[in-house]
C-alpha cells in the first residue's frame, strides 16, 4: 500500500484537499511510525511531532493548520491549539493544592502497630508528611536515601532540599513531623540489626499504639548499617524489595491518591507465625487441602539427605540468583524517572512553541 493510499484510509481525500496533502501526509506517516493515532490526534502527539520536525515558525503554523483543518472536516475538535494543549496538561500545570489538613486526617487514620498494617502505616505516614507538608515531589521522595535525612536530637534536616524541621512538642505525636519520621527511621534501624520479618512483625504486634498523649522519644538514631531507599516498596506480606531503588513516582502518586481520597487499601492484620519468605502459609494451605481430600494413606515423601555443606551451597545459590535478578532490574526505575523529567522539560518547551504558532 502506497503512502497516499495509507493516508487516505486515515482521513477521506475530500477532507485533506490538495492544499494540505503534503503536511498531512508527513504528520500521518510520523504517527504510523511511532504507533500514535493521527485521527483523532492527541494535542501532545502534535506537540511532539513539531518538536521532532524542526522548521521555521511559518512552516509549523502551516502544519498545525493542516492538522486542525483535517480534524474539523472529519467532525473532530481541532487538537493543534495552545488551549487544547493547556487542557491536556492541566494535571501538570495546575498549582498543587494545599493538602495539609487532608494529609493530617489521613495520617491519624493510619495504624502504627500490628502486622503488616503497622509497617505500611508508618511508611505511608512519612510519605504523606514529605509530600503534603514538606513539599517534596513524588520523584524527589522516591530518590531519597536513608542517609539523606538527619536528626540531631531536636531537628530533622534534609540538606539536599533545604528542609529544616524542628520538633514541635505542642503538636500531637500522631502527626508531628519529627515523630512520624522517627517511628519509621527506628523501624529501619531495627531491621538493620535484626533482618527478620518474623521479629519485626512480633515487635509491631506487641508495640503500644501511638495516641495524642504518647511521648516522643528524641534519642539519637543508631548509625545506618545498610544505606538504601528511605521509602522502599513491599509485597503484601511486608517483605522489602531487593532493589536499591525507592518507590516509583507512579507508586507514590497511587498511594497518595488513595489516602487523600479516603480510599486506601485495607490489609488484614495477621499473626506472626510465618517464615521470612512467606511460604509457610502456602505450605499450610497445601497440607489442609491434602487432609480434606482424604489422602492420609499417601506415603510421605522422604526428603533427600543433604549435608550441611550442600544445604549451605543451595542456600547461597538461591540468594545469588535473587541478587542477580534484582541487579539486572535495578537500572530500569531510574531510567523511567529520568524519562519523566525529560518529558516535563520537553513539554514546557513545546507549550511555548505552540503558543508562538497560535499567534
Amino acid at each position: 500500500m502506497s503512502l497516499t493510499q495509507r493516508v487516505d484510509t486515515i482521513a477521506p481525500a475530500g477532507a485533506i484537499g490538495a492544499r494540505y496533502r503534503h503536511d498531512w501526509q508527513l504528520f500521518a506517516d510520523w504517527c504510523t511510525a511511532v504507533e500514535a493515532s493521527a485521527l483523532p490526534a492527541d494535542p501532545l502527539t502534535i506537540a511532539l511531532f513539531l518538536d521532532e520536525h524542526s522548521a521555521a515558525t511559518g512552516t509549523h503554523r502551516r502544519r498545525v493548520t493542516a492538522i486542525n483543518t483535517v480534524h474539523t472536516r472529519c467532525g473532530y475538535p481541532a487538537p493543534g491549539t495552545a488551549q487544547a494543549l493547556r487542557e491536556r496538561l492541566t494535571r501538570r500545570t495546575r498549582p498543587r493544592p494545599n493538602l495539609r489538613d487532608t494529609a493530617l486526617e489521613a495520617i491519624r487514620r493510619l495504624p502504627t502497630t500490628g502486622w503488616p498494617g503497622g509497617l505500611f502505616g508508618r511508611r505511608d505516614a512519612l510519605l504523606l508528611t514529605l509530600t503534603c507538608r514538606m513539599g517534596l515531589s513524588p520523584i524527589q521522595v522516591g530518590r531519597l536515601q536513608r542517609s539523606d535525612v538527619t536528626f540531631d536530637g531536636r531537628t530533622l534536616r534534609i540538606p539536599s532540599h533545604g528542609i529544616v524541621v524542628p520538633h514541635d512538642p505542642h503538636e500531637s505525636p500522631r502527626t508531628e513531623q519529627v515523630a512520624v519520621y522517627l517511628r519509621w527511621a527506628r523501624l529501619q534501624a531495627f531491621t538493620d540489626r535484626t533482618p527478620s520479618n518474623r521479629w519485626l512483625g512480633e515487635s509491631l504486634t506487641n508495640a503500644t499504639p501511638v495516641t495524642d498523649d504518647s511521648v516522643t522519644g528524641l534519642q539519637l538514631l543508631p548509625a545506618i548499617r545498610h544505606n538504601g531507599p528511605l521509602l522502599p516498596s513491599f509485597d503484601k506480606w511486608g517483605h522489602a524489595s531487593l532493589s536499591r531503588v525507592g518507590l516509583s513516582r507512579r507508586a507514590i502518586t497511587r498511594i497518595l491518591t488513595a489516602h487523600l481520597s479516603g480510599t486506601p487499601s485495607t490489609r488484614e492484620q495477621r499473626q506472626v507465625k510465618f517464615f521470612d519468605d512467606g511460604w509457610a502459609d502456602a505450605v499450610e494451605d497445601v497440607v489442609e487441602a491434602i487432609s480434606e481430600d482424604g489422602a492420609d494413606n499417601i506415603e510421605p515423601v522422604e526428603p533427600p539427605e543433604l549435608s550441611n555443606e550442600e544445604l549451605a551451597a543451595r542456600y547461597e545459590a538461591g540468594l545469588a540468583a535473587r541478587r542477580g535478578t534484582a541487579k539486572a532490574m535495578a537500572d530500569l526505575e531510574p531510567a523511567f524517572e529520568e524519562l519523566d523529567d525529560r518529558t516535563d522539560e520537553l513539554l514546557a518547551r513545546i507549550q511555548a512553541l505552540m503558543e508562538a504558532v497560535e499567534q
